[in-house]
């Protein structure tokens, strides 16, 4: 299975590659510019063998189209963000992954808490990965998701159907769908919009958390810097995709700049 890492201007700042390289795994770094490529491959962070210029506007949209131009049709691959961290999941998952479902409940969840910290290496994650796409094909589903958040309260279960998926890390398979590219910032969203109106389902592990840095400076940057954008991308996808997308409201975050995908969708 193929890896892709996306990336725009974190030239001394991503790490995923690096990640990767360590475990020696192959992958394809996504840069838009030959002058990005040049910056990046200067900065030592990322080797030039893996980099591909995609000659494509700034925008994770742009860029994803990109990487399913690369691949073909029925091909699953791994997609990922550049500033990965690590990759923790539930301490004897595959114990527990016969019955899919842990007794969690509001009254024992610290006892469950430390369990979900497991970090395991990312050739371990490449497992997951192909497990997770021989589900999926057995559902259906063309878009695998992992946990966004570490609240054990919401990982009882591990797999959810038609809830987000986090894009900082997929399991996709190339169909005829492809990115809405009014939608750079909130792809992900959008992405899981598309595969559910469009095929029924998508399934997220949550028994697996990829770790990020999120809003650093790069890409998008800040909160701040990505409010106006975000509020125009939330008011596009609740009129575009009212059947699974809503506005929500996010602690730190103006009404109108979140989306979600809606309950009912599942």
């Amino acid at each position: 299975m193929r890896v892709f890492v996306f990336t725009w201007d974190r030239y001394n700042t991503l790490t995923t590659p690096q990640l990767l390289a360590d475990e020696g795994i192959e992958h394809t770094v996504l840069v838009h510019t030959t002058s990005k490529a040049q910056r990046f491959a200067a900065a030592g962070r990322v080797d030039t063998s893996c980099i591909h210029v995609t000659g494509v506007p700034k925008g994770l949209a742009y860029a994803r189209n990109a990487a399913l131009d690369l691949m073909d049709t029925g091909e699953w691959a791994v997609w990922l963000v550049d500033d990965l961290q690590s990759v923790t999941e539930l301490e004897s998952y595959d114990e527990h992954a016969l019955s899919g479902m842990l007794p969690i409940t509001q009254e024992n969840q610290a006892q469950w808490r430390p369990t979900f910290k497991c970090q395991v290496p990312l050739r371990q994650f490449m497992h997951r990965c192909l497990d997770a796409a021989t589900y999926a094909d057995h559902l259906g589903a063309n878009l695998v998701g992992f946990a966004g958040f570490d609240n054990v309260l919401f990982r009882a279960k591990r797999w959810k159907l038609n809830t987000l998926a986090d894009g900082r890390a997929w399991v996709v398979r190339k169909t005829h769908l492809r990115f809405d590219e009014n939608v750079q910032m909130v792809d992900d969203v959008c992405w899981t919009a598309q595969n559910i109106l469009e095929f029924g389902a998508v399934l997220v592990d949550q028994w697996v958390l990829p770790k990020c840095k999120r809003y650093t400076a790069g890409a998008f940057g800040s909160i701040e810097e990505r409010l106006e954008q975000k509020r125009k991308e939330v008011s596009y996808l609740v009129a575009t995709y009212p059947q699974v997308c809503a506005v929500k409201a996010k602690p730190g975050w103006p009404w109108g700049t979140h989306v979600v995908i809606r309950r009912t969708a599942a």
